[in-house]
């Protein structure tokens, strides 16, 4: 007689948190996983839904639903199947919803991000043509210190956050700036908290700035020995889409779960934006 063991599955995924940032223009979603994940999204109207079926899934114990934010209404969970998981969030408007998993990076585990743009939202340039003052008004710079709060960006040797380190860069440039005759500075965040990408946009057009500068830290993690700045000039003369794609090329780089990745990188090092904790 041969003994058979019984073969236990592997622990379902848990899903321990989650954030919720944006406006009625974007919202985002991120979900703090114990382990690899590949929900079903899907979308449901009148009222507008926005559904993620995980196969294979619960709750952690920790687990609170987040506060009403941008589009997201409510956000409702329940199981799905025998062993799945259900979440709902009901919206304020149509959206068109992504989804993409980032992997463990810089002391954090998985992250699912669900990013709900919503429809017909209108794009616009997102650099504006360096202007003369015109009477008393002074030249605009808006300056947008990369990352912040949970987003820390890469991190050195001896435990300094990129995100820190764009600040204070960011701060200096501010008061350099202010010095100028016809000139003055505008910061996209003054501290250590996130303000999602789209957001320092706002902040710069609302503000009606003539000029955007992103700052980022390069990094090097093996060791290259590359030194000096790099730079990223967005075109004035593309369509009106190349925001977009830039966007999107920073988050598929795991550059937001919060800050832009404007910034380019030296031969053989990686971009601070590859690393970055963009939840």
């Amino acid at each position: 007689m041969v003994a058979v063991r019984p073969v236990h599955a592997a622990s379902p995924t848990r899903v321990n948190a989650m954030r919720v940032s944006g406006d009625t223009r974007h919202t985002r979603a991120v979900f703090d996983l114990s382990g690899r994940a590949d929900p079903k999204l899907f979308q449901l109207r009148n009222p507008d839904r926005v559904v993620l079926d995980f196969s294979d899934a619960r709750l952690g114990s920790a687990f609170r639903a987040p506060q009403a934010n941008g589009l997201m209404r409510d956000v409702r969970t329940g199981r799905h199947g025998r062993h799945g998981l259900r979440v709902v969030f009901d919206l304020s408007a149509g959206v068109q919803p992504k989804s993409f998993l980032l992997k463990p990076a810089h002391g954090n585990g998985y992250r699912l991000v669900l990013d709900m743009h919503a429809q017909g939202a209108a794009s616009r340039p997102v650099a504006a043509s360096l202007s003369v003052p015109v009477g008393d008004r002074k030249v605009l710079i808006a300056i947008d210190p990369g990352h912040g709060g949970k987003d820390t960006g890469a991190r050195g040797p001896g435990g300094l956050d990129e995100k820190t380190v764009t600040l204070e860069i960011a701060k200096r440039l501010a008061a350099l700036i202010d010095q100028q005759k016809g000139m003055k500075a505008l910061l996209t965040r003054t501290g250590d908290y996130y303000v999602p990408l789209e957001k320092r946009f706002e902040i710069a057009r609302e503000h009606k700035a003539d000029l955007f500068v992103s700052i980022h830290a390069n990094s090097c993690p093996h060791h290259c020995d590359a030194r000096g700045a790099s730079v990223w000039v967005l075109s004035t003369h593309g369509k009106e889409s190349e925001a977009e794609r830039w966007m999107a090329r920073s988050e598929n780089a795991s550059d937001l779960i919060g800050g832009s990745g404007a910034a380019g990188s030296f031969p053989g090092c990686q971009h601070a934006g590859q690393q970055a904790d963009r939840a």
